[in-house]
């Protein structure tokens, strides 16, 4: 097992997460208070992708590369470094965080866009990537549509993103799990749905790795064991937390809440991770 790298960065942007969790989503959230969530989840995301990655030959990519949908810039930066040799462009729905993005991270061309109608030409980048976000789509095909309309011929997507219909665990977990996707104004299982959406657009798949997140490790000590990460019971509680926000789900959640600490419950999470090429 390999333990957490920048493992002191990580436990205090974890502390932000899970002190914050219990008020993510009851109203619009602002920069200020979303970017510890966002923070603490591409550091937790970076360590699974570092050998999936190497695993692609990542760093034989060239040309140019676009994060579509980077949020805080964290990912792109970490690509960044594992591949200098792709010039990067980065963009995200939220004017906020773009324009944080550029102060940070200005060797980057960021836009402010939506990852369903991109502000590119055709057949602009030789490699895309998009983490965590088809999920919070009401039409992930349209997203699909235009990561494939700003590829080039040749160009690689690479796709990753949770799919709640894999979780594992005591039956009132699922039942709580299974309430928010029906609640959910997008698809929560929209990653079962990708492989087939790429294949009509004319999308190979060249590989395919299925992280799986755990709570049987320790939140003072979480390790990595690819391609599992063992995450302590507090923090994963705090990656179901945002289901208990949406009207209709508080009482399913203070069940499975109490289930879930008085019975030390276990779950399994598959995070899906597709490379495709055009």
């Amino acid at each position: 097992m390999t333990k957490f790298k920048k493992a002191d960065s990580f436990l205090e942007l974890l502390s932000w997460y899970i002190h914050l969790s219990e008020n993510l989503y009851t109203q619009k959230i602002s920069i200020h208070d979303e970017m510890p969530r966002l923070s603490a989840q591409a550091n937790l995301f970076r360590l699974l992708l570092d050998p999936f990655l190497d695993s692609v030959q990542f760093d034989k990519e060239v040309g140019t590369g676009l994060d579509a949908g980077a949020g805080p810039g964290i990912l792109t930066s970490f690509l960044m470094k594992k591949n200098p040799n792709l010039k990067w462009s980065a963009c995200d729905i939220s004017e906020e965080m773009v324009q944080y993005c550029k102060l940070s991270y200005p060797k980057v061309d960021w836009k402010v866009a939506d990852v369903r109608a991109l502000d590119y030409p055709d057949a602009s980048f030789d490699f895309i990537f998009n983490s965590m976000v088809l999920i919070h789509l009401k039409e992930p095909e349209k997203a699909m549509k235009e990561f494939f309309r700003v590829l080039k011929p040749g160009g690689k997507l690479l796709v990753t993103c949770p799919n709640d219909k894999t979780f594992t665990g005591p039956q009132v977990l699922l039942d709580m799990v299974k309430k928010h996707a029906e609640i959910h104004p997008a698809d929560r299982y929209v990653m079962e749905k990708v492989p087939g959406i790429a294949k009509d657009l004319g999308l190979s798949l060249l590989a395919r790795t299925d992280f799986i997140a755990t709570n049987e490790g320790s939140d003072d000590r979480p390790v990595l064991e690819y391609p599992k990460i063992h995450l302590g019971m507090m923090t994963g509680w705090s990656m179901m937390s945002f289901m208990g926000h949406p009207d209709g789900m508080q009482e399913l959640y203070s069940k499975c809440q109490s289930e879930y600490m008085s019975n030390r419950v276990k779950f399994t999470l598959n995070l899906e991770t597709h490379l495709y090429q055009k």
